[in-house]
């Protein structure tokens, strides 16, 4: 009797155990195992081929899925640049890096944004400003020859003497 009980709770020490590791990597949880040890033991019911084939199948699509993901998480190593604080840096580090370097990106696109349409308001202004120089000093104009002195026009001479 005393054995049986010892049995039982090795038992579920070890399916606790498995349960614990199996949740750490966000596995389902898994039904109870039976060990050899167990008295309980039932002869277990043959599987059918299509749960195999159900089986097999999920396990190649599961596969694919943990090669597109070391795929991605490979090219966004490549594009984040990584610290020197260790060799080996792990998914939740590299996504960490990821997400700063993606809000360092914003910021410098904001900044270049706002500089960009401060210039533009300035070159309108200087624009403006250009017309208005333009058009005042049109009847006032100075010419220069091509020795680079200037000579006045009609109107500066009439003042001048």
């Amino acid at each position: 009797m005393e054995l049986n009980s010892l049995l039982i709770l090795l038992e579920a020490a070890e399916y606790l155990e498995r349960r614990d590791r199996e949740a750490e990597h966000g596995y389902a949880s898994v039904l109870p195992y039976m060990d050899d040890f167990s008295s309980k033991k039932t002869k277990a019911s043959p599987i059918s081929r299509k749960t195999q084939n159900n089986r097999s199948s999920h396990n190649e699509l599961e596969k694919h899925r943990r090669a597109k993901l070391r795929l991605y998480l490979d090219q966004l190593k490549k594009l984040v640049p990584l610290g020197p604080d260790s060799t080996r840096h792990t998914t939740l580090s590299l996504l960490k890096r990821a997400k700063m370097h993606i809000k360092k990106l914003e910021e410098l696109d904001k900044k270049a944004l706002n500089t960009k349409e401060q210039l533009q308001r300035e070159h309108r202004y200087l624009k403006r400003r250009l017309e208005q120089l333009s058009v005042s000093g049109s009847s006032e104009r100075i010419r220069t020859d091509s020795m680079g002195s200037t000579i006045s026009t009609d109107s500066e001479q009439g003042t001048l003497f």
